[in-house]
């Protein structure tokens, strides 16, 4: 009903009978979406030349979503109208910001003749990839950056259906998958596009960044150099180079190409944060601070840059910056989604100032927010565990004892994420026999692979799959874990594997790597799940977004834990945190007893390493010990009776 009363209205638009569009939009407001009333009608009043009502009602819509193209492209066109250049521009900017596929915004931007030769390449660029493109697949990609998911995948898959080799259309499916987290079809996609069209470079800007989001570093490295030689003139090789380097650790020559293209793009936020980012995990603050001030300096609404100064951990945040935080969460037109960075920011503004009532009002906000768009479910990750625990059996390790790979060179550790894992890597790491890697998601790849790609469930392939794989088979899958690894490596003997979420797949990594090392580090129940709550990781960790979650995947996590010491007795190190804060000297000659190693002073003096640290804790563990965060929780427990009540541990 609703389409149809606005196709109506758009066709009597067409027609040119702007009053009777108007009055239809009236009579059936009830019927329509409050967006779509708001923008047919702000529209018919432009046509009327009744400038004032049509950018009341365009600034209501911009109110209520501040992410909507077509708001900003119509206001664009109003102030068009109305002679005011700067504001057109910015309208239309605005626009293809949040959808491109609005071929008016960029002509818009060509018409309004801005002084940036960069602007106006941008804009003939796109007014010629969407003039050669089919109206089908500008309705996916309008679909896209309007959230329309399913609309989207629906449409690109019936012209596919149709044109079963456009390339177009396959890189837009792969969007799509990649925007829905479906990483391994999209990479799929993307490969099936290069072998169709080997030098198109937009998919294999797609491909390199589909390899860098499924964490296949080396991999990325390797295209990324032959795309930047071939098209070294390209900004988007320079761009996935940057990135690529920067992942594979290789900070100088990452921070060399950011430095090229601020040269090109002086005012790209994405790239000064990406420098913050390398500055953090080297170790240098001071010019870290620098470049995410940088960045909000250019965009002052660009929540992530005041997020990452949080997450340094050790960053206070001035008068100004606070007051600045609050206006803008005050502003209608900033989206939730930078909200949701200036939130966590501000929550951590008032921490550092002990206010903690009006912090926790900021994290809840911040985490209420990411809740509403999570997709974790609390019973399927009882169902998973329930499903490990009945597959992963004695008598399964019996069965297949010294099966699987090898190798003593994976040590793992795992638990929760914010507990201390990074503090015992650290530790480990000092030792002139161990490598630090990453949080490599090789484990949880090898166990989706094994479930076809398939959501954990009742009916799941996976852990199932365990009980039929052959020796040969465990052990080709353990090698090519070991293998993978390589490219974060130096000189060890050994290396750490720091994924968190590994607790759920031990089955798995016992049967394919039998001689690996498994360290979980635990933290009291509240001080762990709290740190979780305050915590707005870059993505995953979805379950950390709700108190009830967090107590419930805390339970579950525990009673897992449970059934791994009991059916793989004395194979886990079980290591408190509080145990190493408090008795430091012994819990590390336990934990490298465990890993046999031999005692190394540089173990002791951890925060005296120059290695790179990409976690949240960065900062804190270049410091020595210190017992004062242990109880910090406590500071918020007024807050805090939906955990509290929620926890059996």
């Amino acid at each position: 009903m609703t389409e149809s009363i606005s196709k109506q209205v758009e066709q009597l638009m067409l027609s040119k009978d702007f009053k009777k569009a108007l009055e239809l939009c009236n009579e059936k407001a009830n019927e329509l979406s409050k967006k779509q009333y708001l923008y047919l009608t702000a529209v018919c009043y432009r046509y009327l030349e009744d400038y004032d009502k049509a950018l009341s009602y365009i600034s209501h819509l911009i109110e209520l979503d501040p992410t909507y193209g077509r708001a900003f492209q119509e206001f664009g066109h109003i102030h068009m109208k109305l002679s005011d250049k700067n504001k057109a521009i910015k309208g239309y900017i605005r626009a293809v910001r949040h959808n491109p596929s609005l071929q008016a915004s960029w002509l818009g931007i060509i018409a309004m003749n801005p002084s940036n030769d960069g602007l106006i390449e941008l804009a003939q660029e796109n007014i010629k990839y969407l003039k050669d493109l089919p109206p089908e697949l500008k309705s996916v990609i309008s679909f896209i950056h309007e959230g329309k998911m399913a609309k989207a995948d629906l449409l690109c898959r019936d012209f596919l259906k149709h044109h079963p080799h456009d390339i177009e259309a396959m890189r837009l499916l792969a969007q799509i998958g990649s925007d829905l987290y479906i990483y391994e079809d999209a990479e799929f996609l993307l490969e099936s596009c290069l072998i169709f069209d080997p030098d198109n470079i937009k998919i294999k800007f797609d491909y390199i960044n589909i390899l860098i989001k499924r964490q296949k570093f080396g991999e990325a490295l390797h295209h990324a150099k032959d795309f930047y030689e071939s098209h070294p003139e390209n900004i988007n090789s320079l761009k996935v180079l940057a990135t690529s380097l920067f992942r594979t650790d290789e900070y100088e020559k990452a921070l060399e190409l950011y430095d090229e293209i601020l040269l090109k793009e002086p005012k790209n936020t994405d790239v000064l944060l990406s420098k913050g980012h390398l500055y953090k995990t080297s170790g240098d603050i001071n010019k870290s601070i620098t470049s995410y001030k940088n960045a909000y300096k250019v965009d002052k609404f660009f929540g992530d840059a005041y997020w990452s100064l949080a997450n340094l951990k050790t960053y206070k945040f001035s008068n100004d910056e606070i007051k600045s935080l609050n206006s803008m969460l005050n502003d209608k037109f900033v989206s939730d989604d930078e909200k949701v960075f200036m939130h966590f920011a501000l929550a951590k503004a008032y921490e550092d100032d002990e206010n903690f009532k009006k912090s926790f009002e900021h994290y809840q906000k911040g985490n209420d927010y990411k809740h509403m768009k999570s997709m974790f479910n609390l019973k399927d990750f009882e169902i998973e565990c329930k499903n490990q625990k009945e597959v992963c059996t004695k008598d399964l390790f019996e069965t297949k004892r010294d099966w699987g790979f090898e190798s003593t060179e994976p040590i793992f550790i795992l638990g929760l994420p914010r507990v201390g894992s990074t503090l015992i890597e650290q530790i480990l790491s000092s030792h002139s026999s161990v490598d630090a890697t990453h949080e490599l998601p090789n484990i949880i790849a090898t166990a989706l692979k094994l479930n076809q790609r398939q959501i954990q469930n009742m009916e799941s392939r996976y852990p199932d799959i365990l009980l039929g794989l052959s020796d040969p088979q465990l052990k080709l899958i353990g090698e090519k874990y070991v293998k993978d690894a390589e490219v974060f490596r130096s000189k060890g003997i050994y290396f750490i594997d720091k994924m968190p979420n590994n607790f759920k797949h031990i089955g798995l990594i016992n049967l394919i790597l039998p001689n690996a090392k498994i360290i979980d580090i635990r933290r009291n129940s509240m001080s762990a799940c709290f740190s979780c709550y305050k915590q707005l990781f870059a993505e995953g960790q979805e379950f950390t977004y709700n108190l009830e979650n967090l107590a419930g995947y805390y339970n579950g996590y525990v009673d897992l834990m449970e059934h791994w010491n009991d059916v793989l007795p004395n194979k886990i190190l079980s290591i408190k945190y509080e145990d190493v804060v408090n008795d430091f000297d012994i819990s590390v000659q336990r934990i490298l007893d465990y890993c046999g190693l031999p005692f190394e002073k540089a173990c002791l003096e951890f925060y005296k390493s120059k290695r790179s640290v990409k976690t949240p804790s960065a900062e804190q563990v270049r410091q020595p010990i210190y017992t004062s965060g242990m109880d910090y929780w406590k500071n918020y427990e007024p807050y805090l009776d939906d955990l509290k009540n929620n926890l059996k541990y």
